[in-house]
């Protein structure tokens, strides 16, 4: 009479075999796909004269429109301009090059604007912007209803990773009449949160 010994390794390879044969499908199950992070944008009102940025349209999966608008009606009916910056994390964020647009607050009259925005040289985390109407227009504006908005820029996250809420923020702001004096009524406000959860 043969004996057979069945050892360790011989067991192993009969457990293989007997769950790998067959239509039953075995193998490896592969787990569903985890969550994907959204790149969300979060904002308040703006009330009467303060200027805010605002969540504008998802561009793209990374990318939102931000419109900076000011809470209308003003009280002030002689607006000529505004200067400020846009400050963000630049490891985390980016300007869309050439997205920056003029709104229609200051031409609300019919009348012409002065606008540049870019980049302030080696400082990627803030947008420079100027708005003004030209001084031969003759005098300012009042911010009414349907034309609030100042400009507009599209901003992009720049990881896959979840961050934030970030603040997008105004740094060195001014409002300014058409005697190009500050306009101390107008005030502006940080209230926009972006985020990649």
């Amino acid at each position: 009479m043969r004996r057979f010994l069945i050892g360790p390794a011989g067991l192993a390879c009969a457990a293989i075999l007997a769950c790998s044969g067959g239509k039953g499908g075995g193998g490896l199950v592969s787990p569903p796909p985890g969550p994907v992070a959204t790149f969300q944008c979060d904002d308040s009102a703006a009330a009467t004269d303060q200027v805010v940025l605002r969540c504008g349209a998802k561009v793209a999966a990374d990318v939102w429109r931000i419109d900076v608008v000011i809470g209308v009606p003003t009280t002030s009916t002689d607006i000529n301009g505004f200067v400020f910056d846009v400050v963000y994390d630049p490891l985390l964020l980016a300007y869309v090059p050439g997205s920056a647009r003029a709104g229609t607050l200051l031409i609300s009259d019919g009348g012409t604007q002065l606008f540049a925005a870019a980049l302030e040289p080696g400082h990627p985390g803030d947008l420079v912007v100027g708005i003004q109407r030209p001084s031969a227009d003759g005098g300012g504006v009042a911010g009414i209803l349907g034309h609030d908005l100042i400009m507009s820029f599209q901003i992009r996250s720049r990881t896959a990773a979840p961050f934030g809420p970030e603040f997008v923020r105004f740094e060195k702001t001014m409002a300014v009449d058409s005697a190009d004096a500050p306009i101390p009524g107008i005030t502006f406000s940080d209230q926009l949160l972006l985020s990649l959860r």
